[in-house]
Parts: structure tokens; sequence; C-alpha cells
């Protein structure tokens, strides 16, 4: 939408005395005095107002490019999909009676597909669907790729774990078993990232691992 640009142009007043003249056998007549008061009383006309619209553009400018599929807004880090990582987890819920033996089995039935190992020990935690995200730090390494497995006790339902980079932009977010559910989170450049697992409901503990090639 273009702002309309107002310009006002005046008009002069008038003077209180108008003359109004007559043809007709040569002779002028005045204004009456009646008519001469009227006309001061009335004051100055209003000024009129003259809109000016600026003309609208020649074009409109392109359309932002749409992010890769799996992209959710970070510049440091995308999925790489693998339709065999999909494959090797495929029904797996995030929420059992032991959510430890659930990642191990888990990490170990993909390793075949992903050509990774895990970094470090388990992650374990308590959370609440009252309490804010747990968050845990990670240190990657440009040039390798990642992949999160998680599960939540059954008292927990409808855990979500979240990939932020540095910057804060979403990388990945799964509410599966891993992140991200159908590939792996690959880095060009190395940055510290931020694990987020938050619980929809309910009150329990989560474990997670976290492995790369």
């Amino acid at each position: 939408m273009h702002a309309a640009r107002l310009v006002f142009t005046g008009i002069a007043a008038l003077g209180p005395a108008i003359a109004l003249v007559a043809c007709g056998g040569g002779s002028k007549t005045a204004a009456t005095p009646a008519a001469a008061s009227a006309s001061a009383d009335a004051g100055p006309p209003k000024p009129s107002a003259v809109v000016t619209v600026t003309p609208p553009p020649s074009g409109l400018p392109p359309m932002a490019a749409m992010p890769p599929p799996g992209v959710a807004g970070s510049k440091k880090g995308k999925v790489k999909q693998d339709p065999q990582l999909y494959a090797c987890g495929a029904g797996a819920k995030a929420s059992t009676k032991d959510p430890a033996e659930l990642v191990k089995r888990a990490g170990e039935g993909c390793a075949t597909a992903s050509k990774m190992r895990p970094l470090g020990s388990p992650i374990r935690g308590q959370q609440a669907d009252k309490d804010p995200s747990q968050e845990q730090k990670l240190r990657v390494q440009a040039g390798k790729c990642y992949r999160v497995y998680f599960a939540t006790d059954a008292n927990v339902k409808d855990a979500v774990l979240v990939m932020r980079d540095s910057n804060g932009d979403v990388v990945a977010e799964s509410p599966s078993f891993a992140l991200p559910e159908g590939g792996s989170v690959c880095f060009d450049t190395a940055d510290e990232v931020s694990l987020l697992l938050a619980a929809g409901a309910g009150k329990g503990s989560y474990v997670a691992q976290v492995w790369s090639d």
C-alpha cells in the first residue's frame, strides 16, 4: 500500500465588500448593505484539498528462497536425509519402561546404516511438563555428522528434542526416538549447539546418547 501525499492549495480570501456589476443602460448598481454583511459573515472560503497518489512500483521484489527440506533456519547445520536411518528405527517409541536400554538398542541397531559410534557417556536427567526445557551443550566439528537417540520413561508423554545452533536457530527437532528421525545432522563449521528436551505431559527420567561418524 502506498501512502498518499496530500498537497494543499490556498485560495485568496475575498474582501469584505464585493461589487456586483450589472450591465444595462451603462449604469452600475452597488451591492446592498445586507448582501455585503452576509458575505462578510460567511468568512473566507475554506481551502480545497488535492490528493496526489504516488504511482505503484512497476514490479514486486522476488520472494525469499525457501530453505531446503530438513533445514529449520540454521545456517551452520543441515539435515542429511537417509532412508536407511529412518527404516532402522521405524515404529520405535520415545517412551518406555527402560529408556537407557531403548537408547542403547536404537543406537546399535542403526550403527551399520549410520556408520557412527557413540560420543561420551549417555546424558541423563529428570523432566516434567511444568519445567523449562533441559539444555545440554554439545561441541560439533566441521565436516562431521551427528544423530541423537533419546527416550523417556513411561511417565512422560509427548517428549520433544530440539537442536539449536549457537545463533539460536533450530537445526532439527524430533518427537521420535532419534534426532533427526530420518537421517543425520551435518555441519560445515565447528559450533556449540544446544540440545533441549521438553515434556508434553507427565514427569519422569530421560536418557540421550549422541552418535557421530
